[in-house]
């Protein structure tokens, strides 16, 4: 570490004693003055103990000297800063008993009601998951949109809506705030005089600092864990962070703070603390040039998170609906925004107004028939409506309907259940990989609960097991095409 740091040299750098109180504040104190003063970056290079075993069943004295121990115990932080306490007046011998009595009573007082408490009812293990208060799929959150109102009836991109949502919203609501890796019109706001400033690598955010400030919309590291980690921190503060990974195939770095920390924070504190921010992530292929960096999709992953909503429009209207439940909602909601579908003329959309909202967990119906369902999201609604009217061509008594699922955690159920009870015949469509996708758990649960409506196997269809290649014929080759799925409908509608 030692060579590695010397390799910065307007580095500031400080080694102390991480036991001793004072020696930490004073050298806290010279780095954040180092920093303020804009000299450079600082680092306080701690040295610390841990005296004690890791847990009951680690012994330290397996892998640890007599002598290191008694070193260790030397610079134990709980019993010197007693002592630092008194040798600086700040209490004497007999105060100092009477705290540590009075800890002692208040930790066995605890103890003594913990192990007198009734155990929990096994129910409650869905306790707390959501938030008991807010809806987000509820009747509240399912109004009307306003296309000839007064914000236009131009047809505008999904770009353009999701960025007029946050517009709205932030207007609305003073807690939000907006941050993530270049999100900000410029880092440095007074230099927004002479340049025309970037606002995301899609533009989705352009503007919104320049209207709200840089306190409310800025830049971070290219740190997605510290980015999320800070959303996190925000949250649970009372704010409101509508924030962004520049890219899905960059959220890895984060998982832990997602996994462990946001999605179970409201559960395992039994409602004591919430997180409800919003992690907007651009996702998807069909770039022709994307590749394994910038055209995965995984959201399968984030649906198998209890406690987290995970949300997936395939059209300019429906993700400003679904973007501001999301906001509105107090719950963590991922919010994923597929690339390709960011500027396409087929799915734009007057602006709906600035109350519009969908519920989460409602499907939509693309497109109305009576011989197949395909259920589907994200970028494969289009295909499969063009898959549909190809196979409709060619099967002229057929009508194919098409669901667009739009949210995917929750899900609709009841409209899936609905149509396949009608057309007993069913295609699940994603764009990430086939197997242990997504469309697994939609069959799996057709064929458990709709068996007796079914007159073919429910059939799924999704990205080849493997990575998106650079070239655009591998792409096109690892992803689900128009050509894939009509030639689907027509095997099932001959079955």
């Amino acid at each position: 570490i030692s060579a590695l740091l010397a390799g910065f040299p307007n580095l500031f750098r400080l080694e102390i004693d991480g036991t001793d109180f004072l020696d930490s504040y004073r050298a806290c104190s010279q780095a954040f003055a180092y920093c303020r003063e804009h000299h450079g970056p600082a680092l306080v290079h701690a040295h610390v103990v841990r005296p004690y075993s890791h847990s009951l069943s680690d012994d330290e004295r397996a892998y640890k000297t007599k002598a290191e121990r008694a070193a260790e115990a030397e610079r134990d932080p709980i019993t010197k800063y007693p002592q630092w306490l008194i040798d600086h007046s700040h209490i004497d011998r007999h105060g100092l008993e009477a705290l540590i009595a009075e800890v002692d009573d208040q930790v066995q007082s605890a103890a003594q009601r913990a192990s007198k408490a009734a155990p929990p009812a096994k129910s409650s293990v869905f306790d707390h998951l959501y938030s008991p208060t807010v809806d987000p799929t509820g009747p509240a959150f399912d109004t009307e949109p306003d296309l000839n109102g007064g914000a236009g009836t131009e047809a505008k991109t999904m770009v353009d809506l999701i960025n007029s949502t946050l517009r709205q919203e932030m207007a609305r609501d003073g807690r939000i705030i907006v941050f993530g890796e270049d999100v900000a019109d410029c880092s440095r706001e007074e230099n927004l005089a002479e340049v025309k400033g970037k606002g995301g690598v899609f533009k989705v955010t352009a503007g919104l600092q320049c209207e709200f400030g840089s306190r409310r919309v800025f830049n971070t590291p290219i740190a997605e864990a510290s980015i999320t980690g800070r959303a996190i921190g925000m949250a649970t503060a009372g704010l409101k962070p509508v924030f962004e990974i520049q890219f899905f195939d960059y959220v890895w770095p984060a998982m832990m703070q997602i996994r462990d920390e946001m999605v179970s924070l409201r559960w395992r504190s039994a409602g004591g603390w919430k997180c409800p921010l919003v992690l907007r992530i651009p996702i998807g292929g069909y770039l022709n040039g994307g590749a394994i960096y910038h055209s995965q999709c995984g959201e399968v992953i984030f649906t198998h998170n209890p406690g987290l909503r995970v949300v997936f429009p395939s059209n300019a209207l429906d993700a400003c609906g679904l973007l501001r439940t999301a906001i509105r909602a107090d719950d963590p909601v991922l919010f994923l925004e597929h690339k390709r579908l960011y500027r396409e003329p087929y799915n734009r959309s007057a602006d709906p107004g600035p109350d519009y909202m969908i519920p989460l967990g409602k499907a939509r119906i693309a497109k109305p028939g009576s011989s197949l369902t395909v259920i589907t999201y994200g970028a494969l609604v289009q295909k499969s409506l063009q898959a549909a009217m190809q196979a409709e061509r060619r099967n002229p008594d057929s009508t194919i309907e098409i669901i667009d699922l739009r949210s995917l955690a929750p899900y609709d159920w009841e409209t899936i259940a609905d149509s396949v009870k009608r057309t007993s015949r069913v295609i699940v469509a994603h764009e990430d990989c086939l197997s242990f996708g997504y469309g697994a758990e939609i069959a799996a649960r057709i064929g458990d609960e709709l068996f007796a409506y079914l007159d073919a196997p429910v059939k799924r269809i999704g990205a080849k097991d493997t990575w998106v290649g650079y070239h655009p014929n591998l792409e096109d080759e690892t992803l689900p095409q128009t050509e894939n799925i009509a030639a689907e409908i027509e095997k099932l509608l001959a079955y």
